[in-house]
């Protein structure tokens, strides 16, 4: 089986998973029943496509909950078990949008502000992905790049900063585009986190 790119093997993830029981470990609590039910996910995934060059379970360049490697790429994947119920679920934070704008992994919103002020690159470095499953649910999972998301499907929070939606939906976009989006959410999320203050400082009303 040959992968032309992630998009065609994010698509084979999502036909064997909408065709395969995923073993659920049961908790009360859906949240973490659905963390801990994402290592089956995972481990399904390594048995069922043994040609895919998974790198190992906490490899110094992982930084989703799996990564695929192809032709010397790493695409990191996170993996999301989501239940009917759940209105909107986390994506993600600065350190995704460090990851997608600069391809580094490890900052804070200091760093991060940092480097856009010192220059906005004019294309994504890398692409962020996340396969979406449906636990109890005839619902197809789904396979998208956080860049392809359409911006009716993403909800800011300055706490939890990217938050999902139920069934996403997808928009093409140009590589410029792409940054403008990402540069959008983040003033965003900035802005929501630093609205408490500036109404206490009385510059919003």
């Amino acid at each position: 089986m040959k992968n032309k790119n992630i998009k065609d093997l994010g698509q084979k993830f999502v036909d064997y998973l909408h065709d395969t029981d995923i073993k659920l470990t049961e908790e009360n609590d859906g949240r973490l029943e659905s963390l801990n039910s994402e290592n089956d996910i995972t481990d399904s995934l390594r048995k069922k496509f043994k040609d895919v060059n998974f790198l190992e379970k906490g490899h110094n360049r992982s930084f989703g909950d799996i990564d695929v490697e192809i032709d010397g790429i790493v695409y990191p994947i996170n993996v999301k078990m989501v239940d009917e119920k759940t209105g909107t679920y986390n994506g993600g934070g600065p350190k995704v949008f460090n990851y997608i704008l600069f391809g580094k992994k490890d900052t804070n919103w200091m760093r991060l502000i940092t480097s856009l002020k010192d220059g906005t690159p004019e294309n994504v470095h890398s692409e962020y992905y996340y396969l979406v499953y449906y636990k109890r649910s005839n619902k197809k999972p789904q396979f998208v790049s956080l860049t392809d998301i359409d911006s009716d499907s993403i909800v800011t929070n300055p706490s939890n900063p990217i938050q999902l939606r139920q069934k996403l939906k997808t928009i093409q976009r140009t590589e410029k585009e792409k940054v403008s989006f990402m540069v959008g959410l983040l003033k965003e999320v900035l802005f929501k986190r630093a609205k408490p203050y500036m109404t206490m400082e009385n510059l919003i009303d």
